[in-house]
């Protein structure tokens, strides 16, 4: 069993709020740069000189679901960071959507002895013997945005229980709080998938009771056979009101089809994820909505931990617990998209 996020309860930040985060965080590396503890500037000849960093080059690998939008932007926040640092050798590597293929992939990575691995696992539960083979062999494992089941070094993500609740809530007020919704879901197996459907149901429960979920159907993440998907839905259900999918591509997914059928002013469909093409389609007044968070900064986030841990000289048994780092968020909808910058969209 994965260890359970702490929820906690509060609402979505605006842009304000996430940059003022972004902020304090660059304010405390500021900090700690320039030696101001406590409120008392230290100055360079209080102490002795800092060593340069080390030369010796360490090789890290992101081992990713599948080519993505998502994974995409995740691998250039990484690389971004490593650049900087020029003593890391940065590989993407394709799980091609299989859970084998990655794990093929994570005993090869394992046996070079990388300084740290970077996972979106295929299944989180078909990973987990792999990140427990990489913790044995001291590599740090950090997952994006879907958890192992296995307990590792760290797991980085934007709250998706939390988030499909808010996605409920926008959805419901957009319905008027009655009517009929399907779900086009991801494949069981995968962490993400249950946090955003159990918190949207959740969301409905606690602020729409009047909306009912009629379907849940698997789409594999994948614009084309959303259509697919909705398509059937809606020929046997011509009065649905409102449709979530669980990823941007399967929403988009849904508005085609809804533009092609001529309703996509009388259906109410909300994505998840935030990717630019989800942005613009919210401008032009098609999708509802989407849960969108900086996906550059995830991928900078989690490079900067994996680079502390492999300079510090870290091993994964070292870890008495699994971190946990949760990225701040914005539900994106007609009123609030604009808040959202060129450079943060991917």
């Amino acid at each position: 069993m994965s260890k359970k996020i702490p929820a906690h309860e509060g609402t979505t930040g605006t842009r304000r709020q996430i940059l003022g985060g972004f902020s304090l965080m660059a304010l405390a590396a500021g900090a700690a740069a320039t030696g101001a503890v406590g409120g008392v500037a230290l100055t360079a000849s209080s102490g002795p000189a800092m060593a340069a960093p080390s030369t010796k080059r360490r090789k890290m690998v992101f081992i990713q679901h599948q080519p993505h939008t998502v994974s995409t932007a995740w691998s250039e926040g990484l690389a971004e960071v490593f650049k900087v640092q020029g003593n890391i050798d940065y590989q993407l590597l394709d799980g091609q959507n299989k859970a084998d293929v990655q794990i093929s992939l994570m005993d090869t990575v394992i046996n070079d002895k990388v300084a740290a691995i970077f996972l979106q696992p295929a299944d989180s539960v078909a990973l987990a013997p792999s990140v427990k083979k990489a913790a044995r062999a001291g590599i740090p494992v950090i997952t994006l945005n879907i958890d192992a089941t296995a307990p590792h070094a760290a797991h980085i993500e934007m709250s998706h229980y939390l988030g499909a609740i808010e996605i409920a809530k926008a959805m419901g007020d957009k319905m008027g709080g009655q009517g009929k919704v399907v779900i086009i879901n991801a494949p069981p197996g995968q962490t993400v998938r249950d946090a955003r459907t159990n918190g949207f149901m959740e969301g409905l429960k606690r602020h729409h009771p009047g909306i009912k979920v009629i379907a849940d159907q698997v789409a594999d993440w994948d614009r084309k056979k959303a259509q697919d998907v909705f398509s059937t839905l809606l020929a046997a259900n011509p009065d649905i009101g409102g449709v979530y999918g669980v990823n941007d591509s399967m929403a988009l997914g849904a508005v085609d089809v809804a533009k092609t059928k001529g309703i996509i002013d009388k259906v109410v469909i909300f994505g998840n994820d935030g990717e630019k093409d989800a942005l613009e389609s919210i401008e032009r007044g098609e999708l509802a909505g989407t849960q969108f968070t900086d996906v550059f900064q995830q991928g900078r986030f989690a490079a900067a931990v994996a680079t502390v841990l492999a300079t510090g000289g870290v091993p994964a048994t070292a870890f008495a617990e699994q971190g946990y780092l949760l990225m701040p968020y914005v539900i994106a909808t007609k009123e609030t998209v604009a808040s959202i910058q060129p450079s943060q969209r991917w």
